[in-house]
């Protein structure tokens, strides 16, 4: 006889049974959680951390796959190509105990090298052989089975290689196939190559993949399938599916995702036409060398690397050339992949961002209550020595000691702007980078003492330094030599940056361009959601295109498709704001430069402005209707959209205020910018919309910069970055 069960037992049912389902849910994840095996580098972390494109490169290629120097040689080519993609490379080696997701150059160097050194040889690990070279500490090289274990650990998905394993040729007697066909069946990681390697079984590796439900894409306009050194297989082999663009395979990789299968994909993409290699000699050398293999009685691991390095000798060459230059298009393609992914979750969060805040609470759309600043951007330690009297001033500094002095400054452009907000009496919080170590304790102690608070500022890992800008100069304070280390500003957290868009809902948000172009993405997108007015500070002229990279992906994601205006305030110097015309004008951003005639006409009224900054100021107009220029002893230049004819600009001059005694430079840009802020913040009742745009018009915003000014000319003479003379008084002053 079956009981009644009561409703509340009911309930209990259910929820054992969520938590049994729960549990082997997490069991899937685990094996995405870094296990203290694991070592990222501080920009894969970062990179990762914050959902950025990353690529994972295997280490084999390295060791085995090339002869020294070429390898290493090629290692940094590709990854240079991944970054110029926009993308983060993450190759993969054991070293030490640990499985290392990231190399430093040395650490290229040493897998490079050390094939040749029998005391320390490096060893081709495949997953079978990952416990055995970690727990006796050798020097690992991963293949592609193993690169796609650890990929999958750290939650890459995209990894670039030259051509996958399989079934080597006369596997029907000895059984010799590939790891790397196996761990594609059961790791979801999609693998750009240029096919298989072409000294294999092209038709058995088809088979064999198909066997174990792994798709294989042939990446272009045929569904040919490459043979690694040339476009096509000597057998004409086909697959049945091919993508033409980044966005169709990413779309795929999601997809799969989503629906949670556990196998991989093969992108196979064919050799460049310029670079692929006679296919007739190449078969010759590789016969060549099989038959070689075979009389020598190599096989196994040792296989692959003697037939690759066989088939160069054959080929006098010309097989090495190919190898390099199909390695490189792979990587470039795998990082266009993993940035058009980036893109797919990027929509995602923003969808969920959206209807987060879809039914903001009539307390934040009030227009009489207040709301805080938010800045984005570095914190750093300023460090500056000075060589004291014993060194003239031509003559050459010596590898040596000097006397002197050394003084450390909290700095950062996001910091400083930040604090001479604060100073002015805005509510203001930092969102930044800083290392767990003295200087990311000394630059939290500053802000607390500032009465700044501190609850954005992340620590992203024992492995990230606090940014430290260490200068050296002569008693006359010209430059001998500085070190910039700045690699942590590019680790803001997109997730700590939502955090405080969703806590704080502020008025105006200040980013530099010291964050990285997908944080800065988030940034705009964003205050978007939040009706948040966006103030870009370039930083340098290196970093200042970064707003239009963000533009541009911004654009290319499908999140917002008119970007014009995204970014209300821009605060260039003349060097800074020439730069990005260029690129807007150059990634067609913009369509056309402003005509000769309109940019005389407004030069005749402003004789004080050079006719270029006039036409990269109107340059940039659709793009940032209002721009702040900085023109250091000249004053600023101010660009505005006309009151009622929002299309026509607006140009005038604000001269520059004196100084009664210049003693620092540093920070007056930063001082400017950060008063801007505040006074905006002051004034949002009056300066914003409801949708978060600018309703200042020209009269009101050119207050707003001469009282920004002041705030520049009090920095100018303090020794600090930001004067501790600024206060809120400042901005009631005429």
């Amino acid at each position: 006889m079956f009981r009644r069960i009561t409703t509340q037992q009911k309930h209990a049912l259910a929820r054992l049974a969520h938590t049994r389902v729960a549990k082997q849910f997490n069991g899937y994840r685990q094996t995405r959680r870094l296990s203290s095996y694991v070592k990222l580098s501080a920009k894969v972390s970062a990179a990762l951390a914050n959902n950025e494109p990353v690529v994972a490169l295997e280490s084999t290629i390295i060791s085995h796959g090339m002869p020294y120097p070429q390898n290493v040689e090629t290692a940094q080519a590709v990854e240079a190509i991944v970054a110029k993609e926009g993308a983060t490379a993450a190759t993969v080696a054991l070293i030490d105990g640990k499985i290392h997701v990231g190399l430093e150059q040395d650490e290229l160097i040493r897998l490079a090298r050390n094939d040749n050194d029998s005391t320390t040889p490096v060893v081709k690990a495949s997953r079978r052989d990952i416990a055995l070279v970690l727990s006796q500490r050798m020097l690992g090289a991963t293949t592609v089975s193993g690169t796609m274990v650890a990929a999958h650990v750290a939650g890459i998905r995209l990894f670039a290689t030259g051509g996958i394993g399989g079934v080597h040729r006369g596997a029907e007697c000895t059984m010799d196939v590939s790891a790397d066909l196996t761990e594609l069946g059961r790791t979801p990681v999609t693998v750009v190559c240029a096919g298989a390697k072409s000294i294999l079984d092209l038709p058995k590796t088809l088979e064999y993949l198909e066997t174990q439900g792994v798709p294989v894409i042939a990446y272009g306009e045929s569904n040919d399938f490459p043979a690694f050194f040339s476009r096509r297989s000597k057998e004409g082999l086909t697959v049945p599916w091919s993508l033409q663009t980044p966005e169709q395979v990413a779309a795929l990789v999601h997809t799969n995702e989503q629906i949670g299968l556990q196998s991989g994909h093969v992108v196979a993409v064919p050799i460049p036409s310029e670079d692929a290699t006679n296919s007739a000699e190449i078969e010759r050398a590789v016969d060549t060398a099989v038959r070689e293999a075979h009389d020598r009685g190599i096989t196994g691991k040792a296989a692959t690397p003697f037939l690759l390095r066989r088939v160069v000798e054959l080929t006098g060459g010309a097989s090495l050339k190919a190898n390099i230059a199909l390695v490189k298009n792979n990587a470039r393609v795998a990082a266009q992949i993993a940035r058009a992914h980036a893109a797919i979750m990027f929509n995602r969060r923003l969808f969920h961002s959206t209807h987060r805040v879809a039914s903001i609470s009539a307390a934040s759309t009030n227009p009489l209550k207040t709301r805080p600043l938010l800045v984005v951007g570095g914190a750093a330690i300023d460090l500056t020595s000075r060589i004291g009297g014993h060194l003239n001033s031509n003559a050459p500094v010596s590898a040596t000691s000097y006397p002197g002095t050394v003084e450390m400054t909290v700095g950062g452009v996001g910091q400083n702007i930040a604090r001479a907000a604060h100073f002015l009496g805005a509510e203001t919080y930092l969102v930044s980078a800083v290392g767990n170590d003295l200087y990311g304790s000394t630059i939290r102690a500053s802000m607390e003492a500032a009465g700044m608070p501190t609850s954005f500022l992340q620590y992203p890992g024992s492995h990230a330094r606090t940014a430290v800008y260490s200068a050296m100069h002569r008693q006359d304070g010209d430059l001998v030599a500085a070190v910039a280390d700045m690699e942590i500003n590019g680790m803001v957290s997109a997730q700590q940056m939502e955090e405080a868009f969703q806590r704080l809902n502020p008025c105006a948000v200040g980013v530099d361009g010291n964050i990285s172009v997908l944080a800065l993405s988030n940034a705009i997108t964003l205050s978007r959601t939040h009706r948040t007015c966006v103030v870009f500070e370039p930083t340098s002229v290196p970093k200042c295109s970064k707003v239009l990279s963000a533009l541009s992906f911004i654009r290319r994601s499908g999140a917002i498709a008119d970007i014009s205006g995204l970014v209300h305030i821009v605060t260039p110097n003349v060097l800074e704001i020439s730069e990005m015309a260029r690129v807007a004008v150059d990634v067609g951003l913009v369509e056309s430069v402003p005509p000769d005639s309109t940019v005389a006409e407004i030069a005749g009224h402003h004789y004080t402005l050079d006719e270029e900054l006039i036409r990269d100021a109107l340059t940039l107009f659709p793009l940032f209707p209002t721009q702040a220029i900085k023109l250091g002893c000249k004053g600023v230049a101010v660009v505005s959209p006309m009151p009622g004819r929002r299309e026509r600009p607006v140009v005038r001059h604000i001269p520059a205020m004196k100084p009664s005694l210049v003693i620092s430079s540093n920070g007056a840009g930063d001082s400017l910018v950060g008063a801007l802020l505040a006074s905006l913040c002051r004034e949002q009742t009056a300066a914003f919309t409801l949708d978060g745009d600018l309703a200042l018009g020209p009269e009101n915003l050119d207050r707003i910069v001469r009282s920004a000014q002041k705030a520049s000319i009090l920095s100018l003479e303090s020794p600090d970055a930001v004067s501790h003379k600024l206060s809120p008084e400042l901005l009631d002053s005429d």
